[in-house]
């Protein structure tokens, strides 16, 4: 199995991808696969590259920053603690900061809530038309309504009826999650597996439940 030297996580301000030690045309190559592999999920998100003591010049920047554009994701940032990547990537108008420094912070973005950590808390009800998406945890402290969508990441809980569609796991399938004090979505997508809310019988049942992936499929047990 080919040694992993990228890893791509999720944050409450974007995209971290790390780049670890090793030839950096497999870098190069294992960061295109894993962004093909999550092409939808990473579209239009925007990324710090972490480099730790790896010493990068402006073309191989470039060269990083122009693969994530062909899958629509943009570089802003690049975390280093050479000197010369610092002053690389300033040169190409990227912020910088060296890792033993607390992480850069992206500019403010407009937000749907409020973001502590790697997780989004939503303070209202999400209504049909409506669309959350996050790469690390939601919480949505209301309703999802039918026809609304809200895609994580991480986890997904919902403290209310969960009736819309809801994706999550797209980074690590196996151990995401999602709970809500009604489980009923429409679509239920964990990781590359799916599921449907059976047809209405008529009556309601409110059972508060946790979802998550196992033995590849989705099972639901009583959420305590």
């Amino acid at each position: 199995m080919p040694r992993d030297r990228v890893e791509i996580r999720g944050t409450s301000k974007g995209l971290i991808v790390t780049i670890k030690s090793g030839n950096w045309q497999s870098v190069l190559e294992q960061l295109a696969q894993k962004l093909e592999q999550r092409a939808s999920f990473f579209k239009g998100g925007r990324v710090a590259l972490d480099v730790g003591k790896r010493l990068l010049d402006a073309e191989e920047i470039e060269t990083v920053g122009h693969l994530l554009a062909e899958h629509q994701m943009t570089l802003w940032a690049v975390n280093g603690s050479a000197s010369e990547t610092q002053t690389a990537a300033k040169s190409l108008g990227l912020e910088t900061q060296s890792r033993q420094s607390a992480p850069v912070t992206p500019p403010a973005a407009e937000a749907l809530g409020s973001a502590a950590g790697d997780t989004l808390v939503i303070r209202r009800t999400l209504r049909s038309g409506q669309r959350v998406e996050h790469s690390g945890n939601i919480v949505v402290i209301g309703d999802v309504n039918p026809g609304a969508e809200v895609t994580a990441g991480g986890h997904v809980i919902v403290w209310g009826k969960l009736r819309g569609a809801v994706r999550v796991g797209a980074i690590n399938p196996k151990d995401a999650f999602v709970c809500a004090l009604q489980l009923a979505p429409m679509h239920l997508i964990i990781g590359s597996l799916i599921s449907r809310s059976p047809a209405d019988d008529g009556e309601e049942q409110i059972i508060p439940e946790m979802a998550f992936a196992q033995n590849g499929q989705i099972v639901a047990e009583a959420w305590k």
